[in-house]
This record gives C-alpha cells, sequence and structure tokens, in this order.
C-alpha cells in the first residue's frame, strides 16, 4: 500500500542499504536488500495503488482516488485479483462525476473479470440503473437478469425489483 513516490523513496533507501553492506562485505544483507528493491517492485507491477484509491473512495475524495488509479501506467499487468477493482473504482467515480458512459464502460468491464458477489450485485444494479437514465430497455434488463442470479440481500432486491419495475415503463 504505498503510493509510486513512496515505492521509489523506499526502494533508493534499500538500494543505499544493500550499497553499505556490500561495501563493508556484510554480503546477506546486501543481497536481502536486493530482494527487497525486487519485492517492491514487483508489488509496483501487480498491486498498483489500487488499495489506496479505495480507501480515498471510501473517504469520498474522487479526485485523490482517479489520481492514483491513473497513476498506475499499465492496469492490464495488475495482478488478476486487482484489475476488476481498478475499474470499479473508475466507474464509481465516473458515476459520482455524472459521466454515465464513462462509468457504463468500467462497470461493464469489471463484472466480466470476476467481482466478489456483494460487489457484483452493486455493480449490476449501478449497471442498470444507468441503462435506466439512458432509457436503453434491453441492457437494462439483461443487467437486471443478470444480478438475480447472485445471492444478494433484501435490501439489494428490493432496489433491483424497483429499477426492473421501472425499466419495464419505458
Amino acid at each position: 500500500m504505498l503510493t509510486n513516490k513512496a515505492r521509489i523513496f523506499v526502494s533508493l533507501l534499500l538500494i543505499l542499504a544493500a550499497a553499505f553492506a556490500a561495501y563493508y562485505q556484510v554480503y546477506p544483507i546486501a543481497t536481502f536488500g536486493i530482494l527487497l528493491v525486487g519485492m517492491v517492485v514487483f508489488g509496483y507491477f501487480k498491486e498498483g495503488t489500487v488499495i489506496l484509491a479505495a480507501k480515498q473512495l471510501k473517504y469520498k475524495n474522487y479526485e485523490k482516488a482517479k489520481e492514483l488509479l491513473l497513476s498506475i501506467k499499465n492496469p492490464e499487468r495488475l495482478n488478476k485479483r486487482r484489475i476488476p477493482y481498478y475499474h470499479l473504482i473508475l466507474g464509481n467515480i465516473a458515476l459520482q462525476q455524472l459521466n454515465y458512459t464513462i462509468a457504463e464502460t468500467h462497470l461493464a468491464k469489471a463484472t466480466t473479470l470476476g467481482l466478489k458477489a456483494n460487489d457484483l450485485g452493486s455493480t449490476l444494479m449501478h449497471l442498470a440503473n444507468i441503462s435506466l437514465r439512458n432509457k436503453n430497455k434491453n441492457k437494462g434488463l439483461y443487467w437486471v437478469a443478470e444480478a438475480d442470479k447472485l445471492p444478494l440481500t433484501e435490501k439489494y432486491k428490493s432496489i433491483l425489483k424497483n429499477i426492473a419495475h421501472e425499466i419495464e415503463k419505458l
């Protein structure tokens, strides 16, 4: 859970410590320092800043969350468990900014990449609601049908039922 600047700072400190240890011929510590640098770099490519962005989203700091996500240069290289949440967070930020086309794109992508059931249910509900706003009956009914396949809470089921009822009116 480090930002990119923090990763660079930690890596430089570890490289400096490894060089210092190698200068004094303490090779196990130098090797360990280089190994830790490798782990930090690996974390940059596989974990990214998705967790930090989720935390910022929780605190409703949308601009910071978006900035953290956009600092990931190649999101397709992230761990396969992180990629759907990358798109989910971007979709939720777009929803908050009332940019429904971008939100629909990211949320639809997140549903195909392997979200947990609860997150998947709320994402499908958002997609159905976006389809309702766009007056797209077919897509809306599709998202509602997909959400019905999931084990949802009663609250989610009632919201989904209301959305489905409104979509039927279109």
